[in-house]
């Protein structure tokens, strides 16, 4: 079994990056698949998040910040160019145990292949580093396939994440859950040195080929069928305001 890597990404168009995820994860007919990709100014809603909980209407509209909302639950998460995020998909069975007590280990083990040192995970999804949070991650399972995707700050621009988002969310309740998801930081901030992209997209290669013991990997582009798809995806629901704007 031979990992397939896409690193093609859509960075002016947050629609499109979020409605790939779900072309990959409904039709690709080769898993499994890791892809890597970036968003320029965007805040990403989970599929259940409040916007009127969640995001400063009016600090999106100040910083020119996109609006979108994914495919997964979770909450809102900012994206730039110094965020990077990754998508695996992949079959099995399990559920939620399987997506987030066996498939997260491949971000952790990526995650700590790229800062040399243990990190811990709080609230299920959330990884921390030196006590902040670093990823935060979310997954969708659709039958037997199973997509796990989420954040790593490396340099993001954590000022104007803290002006767009609502942190904590207007309905979080305290006790359950771990402050740590609040407090956020960019590895840049906590290692020596700087990590790159490339970097990044090795150690993530790493991670998941070491978890499901792939034999090999191989970089791939984005197939004209998963392309098409997508971009009707997000011209017909990611980038609908009834979709965005749901709750």
């Amino acid at each position: 079994m031979k990992l397939r890597v896409l690193l093609t990404e859509y960075p002016n168009d947050p629609y499109l990056n979020v409605a790939m995820d779900e072309a990959l994860l409904l039709h690709s007919k080769y898993v499994p698949i890791l892809r890597i990709w970036r968003n320029e100014k965007s805040v990403v809603l989970g599929i259940l998040s409040s916007i009127s909980d969640e995001v400063n209407l009016e600090m999106i509209k100040k910083y020119d910040v996109k609006l979108a909302r994914r495919i997964s639950g979770g909450g809102s998460v900012f994206h730039d160019m110094g965020n990077i995020n990754y998508t695996f998909i992949t079959s099995g069975q399990g559920g939620i145990d399987y997506l987030y007590g066996y498939l997260l280990r491949g971000t952790i083990s990526a995650i700590e292949n790229l800062v040399n040192d243990r990190v811990e995970v709080y609230n299920e999804t959330d990884i921390a580093f030196k006590g902040y949070k670093i990823s935060g991650n979310a997954g969708y399972i659709n039958e037997d396939k199973y997509l796990l995707h989420g954040t790593l700050l490396v340099s993001s621009n954590l000022d104007i994440l803290h002006k767009v988002l609502i942190i904590p969310p207007k309905n979080y309740r305290k006790k359950d859950i771990n402050m740590i998801k609040y407090r956020v930081s960019n590895l840049s901030n906590l290692v020596k040195g700087d990590i790159t992209y490339d970097e990044a997209i090795e150690a993530f290669i790493r991670g998941f080929s070491s978890l499901l013991r792939c034999d090999d990997y191989f970089f791939d582009d984005i197939s004209d069928e998963e392309l098409k798809l997508a971009m009707r995806l997000a011209n017909e629901k990611y980038s609908k305001k009834e979709f965005i704007y749901k709750r």
